[in-house]
Order: structure tokens, then sequence, then C-alpha cells
């Protein structure tokens, strides 16, 4: 490995670069199990310690708040907010290797409580759901960024 290799090598650590990854998932019913696939492309030879899938719903907020003011008039604002109301953390593999230019591609599944709220988007409020996945390697993890899901 060159010079320049190494320096590759070490700024894809630090910037997640190492491989490009995508998660696959269809529409959640909650209570039944769902499939899922991870695929990820290495950009380098990758120790991958674990293959994993987030999962997170949020409930966001916006409503319109007016106060009287001293003297007359009105003041409205936009109050906002926002709260995740489930997370979990799915391990799809373990220990694996990637050469440079491999693609690897593992499968599971993904079972929501029936507990959990649906997705739902209302004028002032809405609650969604989002799946990251993610290659647990050193340095910054390359993911899939967070992909917005429907539950139902």
């Amino acid at each position: 490995m060159g010079f320049f290799d190494k320096l590759k090598a070490a700024a894809n650590s630090v910037t997640g670069g190492g491989a490009t990854v995508s998660v696959e998932i269809g529409t959640a019913v909650r209570g039944q199990p769902v499939p899922f696939r991870v695929r990820a492309t290495a950009k380098a030879d990758l120790k991958i310690t674990s293959v994993y899938l987030l999962v997170r719903a949020t409930e966001h907020a916006a409503v319109r708040d007016t106060d009287a003011r001293v003297g007359g008039g009105t003041k409205t604002e936009l109050v906002r907010g926002r709260e995740e109301s489930y997370t979990t953390r799915i391990d799809v593999s373990g220990q694996t290797t990637l050469a440079s230019g491999a693609e690897g591609v593992w499968e599971g599944t993904l079972t929501l409580p029936v507990s959990a709220l649906p997705t739902f988007r209302g004028r002032m409020i809405q609650h969604t759901w989002e799946v990251q996945a993610g290659l647990d390697t050193f340095g910054n993890d390359p993911d899939s960024g967070w992909v917005q899901i429907d539950v139902v």
C-alpha cells in the first residue's frame, strides 16, 4: 500500500466513505415481520465488526401560538417540538470483511410493536418512521443515511 493509498484509507475511516450502503424495506405492519435488505459496496478493503439497522420513530408538532400584548395587538409565533417515540438497533450480521469493489448483501426481518404509533401526517402533528443501515467499522461508520418508511 502506497502513501496515497494510506491517506485515502485514513480519509475513508474519518468520513465513513469506505463503502456505499443502501437499505431496502417495504411498508411495515405493526406486529408483523417485514423483510429488509442491506447492500454495501466497498470502496476499499473493509473489516466489518457488524452490519446493523437503526430504526426510529419521531413525533413532530408545529402549533401557532397567539399571545395578546400589553397595550393592544397580538404576537403570533410557531412553536415546534419533536420527540422520539421509538428507537432500536438490529444487528444483522457479525464480523466479516469486504474486499475493495466487492458487494455484500445481508437480509433480516423487523417486527415493530403493535403498541407503536403508525405513520401519520396531519396539519399540525406528524409521526414519521426512518431506518438507517450501517457497517460498524474502524472510524466513522459508512451508512445509508436515514430513509423514511411507512408504518401501518
